[in-house]
């Protein structure tokens, strides 16, 4: 989520997680940079099993995901769907990041493939 959206964000809210997952706003802090201003948002959320956690913004979304970038929607619903992947795997940023960078490579590899059977014809 980025920050202006996180911004708007407020105790009682609903957001939800990579999986989709529901999650009820109960507090909201930000953390400051050295530099005076403030680098990132976290909420604090209650689930639907009434646990307690703490979510970054970057790692939060809305109902809707129509302000996220189409890789992080493909990212989402991939980790919607491969929600057992992660019973093995506890690292949900790092493989994040991996997906969004194999997701992007896919597209500039269909890109270059595109110009050269452009090319042949």
């Amino acid at each position: 989520m980025r920050i202006d959206l996180a911004l708007n964000v407020h105790i009682g809210d609903k957001i939800y997680n990579c999986f989709m997952d529901e999650l009820k706003v109960c507090g909201k802090r930000k953390d400051f940079a050295d530099t005076g201003g403030f680098h990132r948002i976290v909420f604090e959320t209650i689930d639907s099993r009434f646990n307690k956690v703490s979510y970054d913004s970057n790692d939060v979304y809305l109902s809707d995901l129509e302000s996220e970038t189409d890789d992080e929607k493909s990212w989402i619903e991939w980790a919607k769907n491969n929600r057992d992947f992660f019973d093995n795997f506890d690292h949900i940023e790092t493989i994040k990041e991996i997906y969004k960078i194999a997701f992007c490579n896919g597209f500039e590899f269909k890109r270059k493939l595109s110009l050269e059977e452009m090319l042949q014809k």
